[in-house]
Protein backbone atom coordinates (compact mmCIF):
# COMPACT_ATOMS: atom_id res chain seq x y z
CA UNK A 1 0.00 0.00 0.00
CA UNK A 2 2.89 2.12 0.41
CA UNK A 3 3.86 2.08 -2.89
CA UNK A 4 0.37 2.91 -3.95
CA UNK A 5 -0.29 5.72 -1.92
CA UNK A 6 3.04 7.09 -2.38
CA UNK A 7 2.58 7.05 -6.43
CA UNK A 8 -0.80 8.72 -6.14
CA UNK A 9 0.06 11.60 -3.48
CA UNK A 10 3.41 12.43 -6.41
CA UNK A 11 1.17 12.13 -9.36
CA UNK A 12 -1.42 14.43 -7.70
CA UNK A 13 2.17 16.98 -6.56
CA UNK A 14 2.79 16.91 -10.43
CA UNK A 15 -0.49 17.33 -11.17
CA UNK A 16 -0.81 20.37 -9.02
CA UNK A 17 2.73 21.57 -10.87
CA UNK A 18 1.83 20.71 -14.64
CA UNK A 19 -1.39 23.25 -13.79
CA UNK A 20 0.23 25.93 -12.14
CA UNK A 21 0.62 27.87 -15.63
CA UNK A 22 -3.08 27.89 -15.78
CA UNK A 23 -3.59 29.67 -12.68
CA UNK A 24 -0.42 31.39 -11.22
CA UNK A 25 -0.38 33.76 -13.67
CA UNK A 26 -3.90 35.37 -12.67
CA UNK A 27 -2.64 35.90 -9.20
CA UNK A 28 -1.63 39.45 -8.52
CA UNK A 29 1.97 39.35 -7.01
CA UNK A 30 4.34 41.44 -8.24
CA UNK A 31 8.00 39.53 -7.80
CA UNK A 32 9.66 41.20 -10.74
CA UNK A 33 9.11 43.77 -13.24
CA UNK A 34 9.74 41.43 -16.00
CA UNK A 35 6.93 38.98 -16.44
CA UNK A 36 8.71 36.47 -17.52
CA UNK A 37 11.05 36.45 -14.72
CA UNK A 38 7.92 37.06 -12.49
CA UNK A 39 5.67 34.03 -13.80
CA UNK A 40 8.89 32.12 -13.26
CA UNK A 41 9.56 33.26 -9.60
CA UNK A 42 6.00 32.65 -8.52
CA UNK A 43 6.03 29.20 -10.02
CA UNK A 44 8.98 28.44 -7.91
CA UNK A 45 7.35 29.82 -4.59
CA UNK A 46 4.56 27.63 -5.57
CA UNK A 47 6.95 24.40 -6.58
CA UNK A 48 8.94 24.98 -2.95
CA UNK A 49 5.38 25.15 -1.36
CA UNK A 50 4.29 21.67 -2.85
CA UNK A 51 7.50 20.16 -2.15
CA UNK A 52 7.62 21.19 1.21
CA UNK A 53 4.07 19.96 1.82
CA UNK A 54 6.04 16.53 0.64
CA UNK A 55 8.93 16.64 2.89
CA UNK A 56 6.51 17.41 5.67
CA UNK A 57 4.49 14.23 4.98
CA UNK A 58 7.07 12.08 3.99
CA UNK A 59 8.73 12.58 7.13
CA UNK A 60 5.55 12.10 9.19
CA UNK A 61 4.51 9.15 7.05
CA UNK A 62 8.36 7.70 7.43
CA UNK A 63 10.28 8.97 10.02
CA UNK A 64 13.22 6.86 8.88
CA UNK A 65 13.58 9.22 5.76
CA UNK A 66 15.24 11.86 7.44
CA UNK A 67 18.46 10.28 7.20
CA UNK A 68 17.70 11.44 3.44
CA UNK A 69 18.19 14.94 4.85
CA UNK A 70 22.04 15.33 4.62
CA UNK A 71 24.81 15.28 1.90
CA UNK A 72 25.63 11.83 1.75
CA UNK A 73 28.39 9.54 1.72
CA UNK A 74 30.45 10.22 -1.27
CA UNK A 75 33.09 7.00 -0.64
CA UNK A 76 30.52 4.80 -1.04
CA UNK A 77 31.05 2.22 -4.37
CA UNK A 78 28.65 2.71 -6.37
CA UNK A 79 26.91 -0.97 -7.56
CA UNK A 80 27.65 -2.01 -10.90
CA UNK A 81 25.35 -0.49 -14.04
CA UNK A 82 26.86 -1.54 -17.02
CA UNK A 83 24.31 0.13 -19.10
CA UNK A 84 25.18 3.71 -17.04
CA UNK A 85 28.89 2.51 -17.65
CA UNK A 86 29.09 1.88 -13.70
CA UNK A 87 31.82 -1.21 -13.24
CA UNK A 88 30.78 -1.73 -9.31
CA UNK A 89 34.63 -0.79 -8.62
CA UNK A 90 34.53 3.15 -7.69
CA UNK A 91 33.36 5.69 -5.13
CA UNK A 92 30.26 7.36 -6.00
CA UNK A 93 32.89 10.88 -5.93
CA UNK A 94 34.69 9.23 -9.22
CA UNK A 95 31.07 8.30 -10.60
CA UNK A 96 29.71 11.56 -9.85
CA UNK A 97 32.35 13.34 -11.76
CA UNK A 98 31.99 11.58 -15.10
CA UNK A 99 28.61 11.26 -14.86
CA UNK A 100 28.03 15.16 -13.93
CA UNK A 101 30.43 15.58 -16.82
CA UNK A 102 28.61 13.50 -19.39
CA UNK A 103 25.15 14.62 -18.35
CA UNK A 104 26.00 18.09 -18.84
CA UNK A 105 27.47 17.70 -22.53
CA UNK A 106 24.46 16.19 -23.37
CA UNK A 107 22.30 19.08 -21.74
CA UNK A 108 24.61 21.82 -22.69
CA UNK A 109 24.50 20.60 -26.53
CA UNK A 110 20.88 19.73 -26.42
CA UNK A 111 20.34 23.79 -25.13
CA UNK A 112 22.84 24.98 -27.57
CA UNK A 113 20.94 23.70 -30.32
CA UNK A 114 17.67 25.07 -29.15
CA UNK A 115 19.34 28.25 -28.46
CA UNK A 116 20.69 28.66 -31.72
CA UNK A 117 17.70 27.36 -33.68
CA UNK A 118 15.38 30.78 -32.06
CA UNK A 119 18.50 33.01 -33.21
CA UNK A 120 19.33 33.54 -29.43
CA UNK A 121 23.35 32.69 -29.12
CA UNK A 122 23.68 36.49 -28.74
CA UNK A 123 21.36 37.38 -25.76
CA UNK A 124 23.32 35.93 -23.18
CA UNK A 125 23.18 38.77 -20.19
CA UNK A 126 25.24 38.61 -17.06
CA UNK A 127 22.55 40.63 -15.64
CA UNK A 128 20.77 36.68 -15.73
CA UNK A 129 22.91 35.19 -13.78
CA UNK A 130 21.60 35.85 -9.94
CA UNK A 131 17.94 35.13 -11.20
CA UNK A 132 19.07 32.25 -13.09
CA UNK A 133 21.25 30.62 -9.88
CA UNK A 134 18.31 31.34 -7.22
CA UNK A 135 15.91 30.08 -10.05
CA UNK A 136 17.82 26.78 -10.74
CA UNK A 137 18.34 26.16 -6.55
CA UNK A 138 14.44 26.31 -5.90
CA UNK A 139 13.67 24.13 -8.41
CA UNK A 140 16.42 21.48 -8.25
CA UNK A 141 15.55 21.60 -4.28
CA UNK A 142 11.71 21.14 -5.35
CA UNK A 143 11.93 18.22 -7.40
CA UNK A 144 14.50 16.62 -5.53
CA UNK A 145 12.54 16.29 -2.87
CA UNK A 146 9.48 15.23 -4.78
CA UNK A 147 11.02 12.71 -6.78
CA UNK A 148 14.26 11.44 -4.73
CA UNK A 149 13.44 11.70 -1.22
CA UNK A 150 9.52 11.17 -1.47
CA UNK A 151 10.04 8.12 -2.93
CA UNK A 152 13.10 6.84 -1.83
CA UNK A 153 12.50 7.93 1.52
CA UNK A 154 9.36 6.42 1.70
CA UNK A 155 9.72 3.25 -0.54
CA UNK A 156 13.30 1.80 0.39
CA UNK A 157 12.78 -1.49 2.04
CA UNK A 158 9.44 -1.50 0.86
CA UNK A 159 10.06 -2.46 -3.00
CA UNK A 160 13.22 -3.59 -5.01
CA UNK A 161 15.24 -1.13 -5.26
CA UNK A 162 15.18 -1.45 -8.86
CA UNK A 163 11.62 -0.44 -8.61
CA UNK A 164 12.29 2.47 -6.55
CA UNK A 165 14.84 3.92 -9.03
CA UNK A 166 12.17 2.98 -11.70
CA UNK A 167 9.74 4.72 -10.52
CA UNK A 168 11.65 7.72 -9.19
CA UNK A 169 12.52 7.58 -13.50
CA UNK A 170 8.59 7.68 -14.68
CA UNK A 171 7.46 10.17 -12.73
CA UNK A 172 10.52 12.24 -13.06
CA UNK A 173 11.12 11.79 -16.83
CA UNK A 174 6.77 11.99 -18.20
CA UNK A 175 6.39 15.60 -16.80
CA UNK A 176 8.81 16.48 -19.09
CA UNK A 177 6.94 15.76 -21.83
CA UNK A 178 5.69 19.19 -21.87
CA UNK A 179 8.58 20.54 -19.77
CA UNK A 180 11.98 22.25 -20.94
CA UNK A 181 13.87 20.00 -22.98
CA UNK A 182 10.31 18.68 -23.69
CA UNK A 183 8.62 15.96 -25.73
CA UNK A 184 9.72 12.09 -26.23
CA UNK A 185 13.48 13.67 -25.88
CA UNK A 186 12.77 15.50 -23.01
CA UNK A 187 11.12 12.30 -21.10
CA UNK A 188 14.12 10.08 -21.96
CA UNK A 189 16.83 12.53 -20.80
CA UNK A 190 15.00 13.02 -17.64
CA UNK A 191 13.93 9.68 -17.24
CA UNK A 192 17.56 8.47 -17.47
CA UNK A 193 18.83 11.06 -15.11
CA UNK A 194 15.95 10.04 -12.26
CA UNK A 195 17.14 6.64 -12.53
CA UNK A 196 20.49 8.08 -11.86
CA UNK A 197 19.76 10.19 -9.23
CA UNK A 198 17.07 8.05 -7.27
CA UNK A 199 20.20 5.22 -7.34
CA UNK A 200 22.73 7.83 -6.12
CA UNK A 201 20.52 8.67 -3.58
CA UNK A 202 19.63 5.11 -2.13
CA UNK A 203 23.57 4.45 -2.44
CA UNK A 204 25.06 7.34 -0.43
CA UNK A 205 21.99 8.05 1.65
CA UNK A 206 21.48 11.22 0.98
CA UNK A 207 20.46 13.98 -1.59
CA UNK A 208 24.27 16.01 -1.71
CA UNK A 209 25.09 14.14 -5.27
CA UNK A 210 21.12 14.40 -6.67
CA UNK A 211 20.79 17.72 -5.81
CA UNK A 212 23.98 18.90 -6.41
CA UNK A 213 24.03 17.74 -10.01
CA UNK A 214 20.16 18.21 -11.14
CA UNK A 215 21.38 22.07 -10.17
CA UNK A 216 23.85 21.92 -12.39
CA UNK A 217 21.43 20.91 -15.39
CA UNK A 218 18.93 23.34 -14.33
CA UNK A 219 21.89 26.14 -14.84
CA UNK A 220 22.03 25.30 -18.21
CA UNK A 221 18.19 24.57 -19.12
CA UNK A 222 17.45 28.32 -17.02
CA UNK A 223 20.42 30.25 -18.89
CA UNK A 224 18.74 28.87 -22.42
CA UNK A 225 15.19 29.76 -21.47
CA UNK A 226 16.36 32.84 -20.68
CA UNK A 227 18.52 33.82 -23.73
CA UNK A 228 15.39 32.51 -25.76
CA UNK A 229 12.60 33.87 -23.72
CA UNK A 230 13.72 37.14 -21.60
CA UNK A 231 12.63 40.26 -23.17
CA UNK A 232 12.51 43.67 -21.80
CA UNK A 233 9.49 45.07 -20.41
Amino acid sequence: MKVTYTIMALLAATALLLSAARFLPAIPLSLHENAFVNNLLKYQLFAVAVAGTALLLTLAYTPESRVLLRFGNMETIAAKEQWLGINGKSTWRANGLQLLLFISLATGVFMFLAVKYTGSLNNFNWQFVPLVILISLANSFSEEILYRFAINGNLTGHAPKTIVFIISAVLFGLPHYAGFPNGIIGVIMAGVLGYILSKATYETQGLGFAWGIHFVQDLIIITAMFMMKYTDG
